[in-house]
């Protein structure tokens, strides 16, 4: 089997160029012919962008392992992570072991709690007339809601997120900042460890702690790892769809108008935003044999990158891709990815992006991005992002009395 069996192009999702012509990337990927290709970059690796063959690949775990190693690009951990990093068997008993937390029922439960937190946070910048609205809702609301449901202290939210920026986005102009931040991530994991050792408490990482898998509790370092999924999953992506969000509506009046005078609808409306705008680039896997898929010759050991975003804008999955619908029937989009490794906090994102999205539009309506100011993350290659998001509005009244 030769590379000339292959499709190969130039490829590299941590590049500026990507980050930069994003959309037209994704378009020119649809253009080709062909749903996956090869390239030579960040030591070679091949790319599923057709949503057929990602939809395929992503059934196959036999084929498409997660278990083995599968070293990601400019990764700082090395330890797998719990239950993104296994397949089969192991990999569903862990992710029972906390569906009691991220199944819709609790989402739904949860959804007062994370409206008044949405509403608190307006509060504090409403009267000011401006904003950074990716940091000062977007980002704040994911990350005091996940500390929360670990029982961990919410008002340190800003350090927490500190470090995951700096371990996900920041690693590539600075490793020395991306390393800081994984080693601060575990040394506080293991601080919450050391509390709960007396007894633990009615808490997402207290039933973590005290679960058992084939007969035993999980080591310390089983429990950094599993921790350490779940502040990924929770501190950076619902964010991120958030603020990309908020850029199409600032773009498109017609549609910011559509969704205010039909508010109630926005918990299906946000499943547009999701395919269009989905931030999470992709996951990668480990190819376990030599075989063609369609219609390129793969071959054991190579590294695949599921490009779950360009799967969304698939012309031949989504007639007219590129224009937003909130009302697009068969909307199977794939932002949160498919098969047994589908996201576990799939149904709490949407109850967080849904009520902050419905929230922005209710009591700043006619926010006004600053699109000069606008910083997206220097490296998108894993989330692709807003880092500073600042708005202008007409300033409005508080909810509660400022404290």
């Amino acid at each position: 089997m030769s590379t000339s069996d292959r499709y190969v192009f130039d490829f590299d999702h941590h590049a500026p160029y990507f980050r930069d012509n994003y959309d037209e990337l994704v378009q020119d990927l649809h253009a080709k012919g062909c749903p996956m290709g090869w390239t030579d970059n960040r030591d070679g690796f091949w790319t599923i962008w057709g949503y057929d063959a990602l939809f395929d690949a992503v059934q196959d775990a036999e084929l498409f392992s997660s278990s083995l190693p599968k070293h990601v690009p400019l990764a700082q951990y090395k330890a797998p992570l719990i239950p993104i990093d296994y397949d089969g068997p192991k990999q569903q008993l862990y992710r029972k072991m906390v569906l009691g937390w991220f199944n819709p029922g609790h989402a739904k439960a949860l959804a007062p709690r994370v409206e008044e937190i949405a509403n608190d946070l307006i509060d504090n910048f409403i009267e000011r007339g401006e904003a950074d609205l990716g940091y000062e809702l977007f980002t704040a609301l994911p990350a005091q809601v996940t500390l929360e449901m670990l029982g961990w202290d919410s008002s340190r939210w800003r350090e927490w997120v500190d470090w995951i920026h700096a371990m996900v986005h920041d690693a590539v102009l600075d490793p020395d900042k991306g390393l800081a931040g994984v080693n601060n991530i575990y040394a506080n994991i293991t601080a919450e460890i050391e509390k709960r050792r007396s007894g633990g408490g009615d808490d997402l990482f207290s039933d973590m702690m005290n679960a058992e898998v084939d007969g035993g509790k999980l080591t310390d370092d089983q429990l950094l790892d599993f921790a350490m999924l779940i502040l990924l999953g929770g501190m950076d992506t619902t964010a991120g769809v958030a603020g990309n969000a908020v850029m199409q509506l600032d773009a498109d009046p017609t549609l910011r108008q559509q969704l205010i005078d039909e508010i109630d609808f926005i918990p299906k409306a946000i499943e547009e935003f999701l395919r269009h705008d989905s931030p999470a680039i992709g996951l990668y896997r480990r190819v376990t044999r030599d075989t063609e898929f369609h219609g390129q010759q793969i071959k054991a050991g190579e590294r695949v990158l599921m490009f779950f975003p360009a799967a969304n804008r698939d012309p031949k999955a989504f007639p007219d891709p590129e224009r937003i619908d909130i009302h697009r029937a068969d909307n199977r989009h794939m932002a949160f990815g498919a098969g047994p490794h589908r996201c576990l906090g799939s149904h709490h994102a949407r109850v967080w992006f849904a009520t902050m999205l419905r929230q922005v539009l209710l009591r700043i309506p006619d926010f006004k991005v600053v699109t000069g100011k606008v910083e997206r993350f220097e490296d998108s290659g894993s989330v692709y992002a807003v880092r500073y998001l600042p708005v202008t509005f007409t300033p409005g009244p508080r909810l509660k009395p400022a404290r």
